[in-house]
């Protein structure tokens, strides 16, 4: 018997044995289908890594680079496979292409595998997603070269080898898309589709019964370094917002142009409504009266009220913004101060506007300014920024922490002034005390006086006024530049004007910070304070406003604690009292 008949053979066996293991398994989509393999491919050029889930589990991944793989079948009844990268280190990794491939073999009645071929519909990604750009369908093995090894290297050909009736061997699809660089801190979300019916991807087919399959793979990049909920992380006052499914909401009140759909002011007893003029937001943040929202191409846009130039949008007969301006692109974090604004673009400049009498925007002058400024660093680049009441602070690659501002009860990290009296760094500075922690922070904050960071093995360290740091203390005339732990084992990190919200990584709520006025003491606690959310539904995004904190179950309902007035978060009632744990729910849209 020839090599090539042996080789037939054997596969043809192996690939009935695999069959009738793989159809009563989860893999098998239906009676007439079985997956092979799927993998997932990284390659810089020089360098080639793989995530294999199914079957045979393969992960050559570097250790800094973590992936997290679902499985879920969407509303049509289709198998869709998504992979979280996240490059957790500092390291930068350029020029990188991903490749998907699956071997799908048809079991169908009449079906040898030997007949099976396919064809390209189209090349495109849902909204917001990245398309691929290369495409093969071929042989995965020995017969027409080694597809496999192509994919892996992204080097694909765009073409089928086996499009049409008369091929030898069942055919393999792999789909691949230039996804540039991925930077210290940042994501990729890759997903995979496997479809009865679709016009867009690769599809298989079989000349007998004709069974399809339909592949598509598409990828988007994003920040997980900020931790970004689908909460506000800011310090609004009275309004509450809210990212869902890409799209701005906003409630509560809206007469400073908050709503941000053209009209100053909107009844605060109006239903939640979005902003509709933005999609596809990945990062909301806000100060006392403004918003600022990031998309997924990198895009800053703000609104609400500018009498500082807090929104950056230049009003000129007015110093309320009604409708979302371009700021920034090419960004990829936002932050915000009270009556200021601070974003990092994709080249590690860091940019601030707004109010400057503190020295918010750290330029060493004091005039406000209603367009963004280039904050220098002194050549550093910036992978992380966040914003504190009236200062900022800056995270380099070269593992540095910056900081400017207001330094009182030393807040930025420095020796400072006693809580209360104003000590002010209008340019920004380095912090000796923070960087041994510096390349291990994965997000930066501050209040009234203190600053906190959390680290990449989940450990929250804070400097400044220790009442807000959950030291077990309600003293304001306790301070040090000096950091200190907080607790440890946190995924999500909220900090603002004088408390904390964390979120578990076994998603457990804890609070703490100043217990003193308005709806502190049942929001925070002068240690860290464990507190109970609704039940049987896990939490799983954290944030708030300057007197209020909110959080996000997983099945997408929003409650509220704290500061209430104006329906922020008693919808039904314009100045209920304050919201204690476990809270109320917000209803946005068809959620609550």
């Amino acid at each position: 018997m020839l090599k090539k008949d042996i080789n037939l053979l054997t596969k043809f066996c192996r690939k009935l044995l695999f069959s009738s293991l793989i159809l009563s398994s989860p893999l098998a989509l239906a009676e007439d289908f079985t997956i092979e393999r799927l993998s997932l491919f990284i390659s810089d050029g020089a360098n080639v890594y793989e995530n294999r889930p199914l079957n045979t589990a393969i992960n050559t991944l570097p250790s800094n680079i973590s992936v997290d793989f679902q499985t879920k079948t969407d509303a049509n009844g289709d198998t869709v496979w998504q992979w979280n990268l996240k490059n957790k280190s500092k390291v930068n990794y350029n020029n990188l292409r991903i490749t998907g491939l699956i071997d799908v073999d048809l079991d169908a009645v009449g079906n040898t595998f030997f007949n099976e071929y396919g064809s390209l519909l189209s090349l495109s990604a849902p909204s917001g997603y990245i398309a691929p750009d290369k495409w093969e369908i071929s042989e995965p093995g020995y017969l027409k070269g080694d597809l496999i090894t192509r994919a892996s290297h992204g080097s694909l050909k765009n073409t089928s080898v086996y499009n049409d009736a008369s091929t030898t061997d069942d055919p393999a699809m792999a789909l691949s898309i230039d996804i540039g660089n991925l930077r210290a801190g940042q994501e990729i979300i890759a997903v995979a589709t496997l479809a009865g019916n679709s016009t867009i991807g690769l599809t298989q087919r079989d000349s007998i019964t004709s069974p399809k399959t339909f592949f598509n793979f598409y990828a988007k990049k994003g920040y997980f370094d900020r931790a970004y909920p689908d909460m506000v992380q800011g310090g609004l006052l009275t309004t509450g917002s809210a990212i869902k499914e890409g799209n701005v909401w906003v409630w509560g009140f809206r007469g400073s142009s908050q709503q941000g759909n053209g009209t100053k002011v909107v009844s605060s007893n109006k239903d939640p409504a979005k902003v509709n003029s933005l999609t596809n937001i990945i990062g909301l943040t806000g100060g006392a009266y403004h918003l600022i929202a990031l998309d997924n191409e990198g895009n800053v846009y703000s609104w609400g009220q500018s009498g500082y130039g807090e929104t950056g949008c230049k009003p000129t007969k007015s110093i309320y913004v009604s409708t979302p301006c371009k700021v920034l692109n090419n960004a990829v974090q936002i932050g915000a101060g009270e009556y200021f604004s601070v974003a990092l673009d994709a080249d590690g400049k860091v940019w601030t506007w707004g109010h400057n009498l503190y020295g918010q925007l750290g330029n060493s002058g004091k005039k406000n300014s209603q367009i963004p400024i280039a904050v220098d660093l002194k050549g550093e680049k910036a992978r992380l920024i966040g914003g504190a009441y009236e200062g900022a602070f800056a995270v380099t690659e070269e593992g540095h922490v910056w900081a400017w501002g207001d330094n009182e009860a030393s807040g930025l990290g420095f020796q400072g002034s006693n809580y209360g009296v104003q000590k002010i760094i209008r340019t920004p500075t380095r912090v000796p005390n923070l960087d041994q922690y510096a390349d291990r922070m994965t997000y930066i904050a501050g209040g009234n006086g203190w600053g906190e960071a959390l680290l990449d093995d989940g450990t929250v360290i804070g400097w400044g006024l220790h009442a807000a740091l959950g030291q077990g203390t309600t003293k304001t005339n306790i301070s040090s530049p000096e950091p200190v732990v907080v607790m440890k084992n946190v995924a999500q990190l909220y900090a603002r004007y004088v408390g904390s919200i964390a979120l578990t990584e076994d998603g457990k709520i804890y609070t703490w910070g100043q217990t003193g006025g308005s709806a502190f003491p049942m929001i925070y606690g002068a240690s860290p304070t464990l507190r109970t959310p609704h039940a049987n539904d896990p939490v799983v995004s954290v944030g708030g406003g300057k007197e209020h904190v909110f959080y996000q179950t997983e099945s997408g309902a929003i409650y509220g604690v704290g500061y209430n007035d104006l329906h922020k978060i008693d919808q039904t009632k314009c100045c209920a009292s304050s919201i204690d744990w476990p809270g109320k729910g917000v209803t946005i849209g068809n959620t609550r």
